[in-house]
């Protein structure tokens, strides 16, 4: 009989290892019940033998979702793979399809390092958050409170970069106010880094911050997430992303809608989160809804639906993603101190356990 494994989790998600499968060899079939891990959005198959692996797959998943998966290795030698209801993906089993590591978040960490990643022209109807003052001071006094009340429950040593994002000017654009005022702010790299600050410098670097105009819907995000993976996070260090704001970034694979990204981008967002989620970099988001009109709420709709899903997706996990309307620091302090045992993005490998493991017919 030839011995095939799957490697997973552990039931408490600890451990990546390979788990024993009850196929008997060619002509038989066997029934997995898998979870995904938190902020994955599939399960990621490695079927392997004595001799390597020989099936990669993906299974569509919800963040932390249970899958029902049926396995088959037919009386010919070939592979099947089926969960009711989702969409399965067959990859060859080279190293290059190989999911991203999981992210365990350091939690018992005594260093903590948190980058704030602001959309300097997030809007509020059609006054950018940064123009309003009041309103800004506000939302600083909170991502104050964010960052001192997660250093005091870790007992931390801290350090933080402040980052404004804008956008390029629009291709051949006169008017001033489609000509942003910034692309990045700090422009240099050396005055982006990580370093230490007390609440009262954080809240003055926060209120520095210069508003911008970003002419098109798409913004730099993607840029800033990049310039993200430049900082010199510190080894052992709990490492923290927040983007606050309601600018999307350049996506190929999920685009904003017609018509509103008149530039050509050189970084994509999704590709930076896994850059970032490699680097062992948590991402919070705060996302901004748009103040509208009832005569302006369809035309805005698909643009902030766009602009939601892509916050909630850059999260490292759907309970890292606020509304910003009903922002509680403490809340999102409770949220970052939860124990979870790892962090997956994209399709990642599952957790065994819960009925359905093993469950095996012998086809004749």
């Amino acid at each position: 009989m030839t011995a095939i494994g799957l490697l997973a989790f552990d039931s408490s998600g600890g451990t990546l290892r390979g788990q024993s499968l009850p196929l008997e060899g060619p002509g038989s079939s066997c029934s997995l019940r898998l979870r995904s891990l938190p902020g994955a959005s599939g399960v990621h198959l490695a079927l392997t033998n004595a001799s390597g692996l020989v099936l990669r797959a993906e299974v569509a998943a919800e963040s932390d979702e249970w899958v029902e998966v049926e396995i088959e290795w037919d009386a010919g030698g070939r592979w099947s793979v089926a969960s009711a209801g989702r969409r399965v993906l067959l990859l060859p089993a080279e190293e290059a399809n190989a999911p991203l590591p999981p992210l365990r978040p350091a939690i018992k960490a005594r260093q903590l390092d948190v980058a704030l990643l602001v959309d300097g022209t997030t809007r509020a109807g059609a006054t950018a958050l940064l123009s309003d003052r009041e309103r800004w001071r506000t939302h600083a006094e909170q991502l104050q409170a964010l960052t001192t009340g997660l250093t005091t429950a870790m007992k931390a040593d801290l350090r933080v970069a402040v980052i404004a994002f804008g956008d390029g000017p629009l291709p051949a654009a006169s008017a001033p106010d489609l000509r942003p005022a910034y692309h990045l702010d700090p422009l240099e790299p050396e005055q982006r880094a990580l370093r230490p600050s007390d609440p009262n410098q954080l809240h003055s670097r926060l209120l520095a911050l210069r508003p911008t105009s970003g002419g098109d819907f798409v913004d730099a995000l993607a840029d800033a997430l990049a310039a993200c993976r430049g900082l010199r996070w510190r080894n052992g260090a709990r490492k923290l992303l927040v983007v606050t704001g309601d600018s999307p970034g350049y996506s190929i694979l999920r685009p904003a809608p017609w018509g509103s990204d008149a530039q050509v981008r050189e970084n994509d967002v999704d590709v930076e989160a896994a850059a970032l989620h490699r680097l062992g970099v948590e991402i919070v988001t705060l996302y901004h809804a748009p103040v509208t009109e009832p005569a302006t709420f369809e035309l805005v709709r698909p643009f902030a639906e766009h602009a939601r899903a892509q916050y909630l997706r850059l999260a490292a996990r759907p309970g890292l993603c606020f509304d910003a309307a009903a922002f509680d620091p403490a809340a999102a302090v409770r949220a970052l101190t939860s124990r979870v045992p790892a962090l997956g993005r994209g399709a990642s490998p599952g957790i065994v356990g819960g009925p359905g493991r093993g469950r095996k017919a012998r086809k004749g």
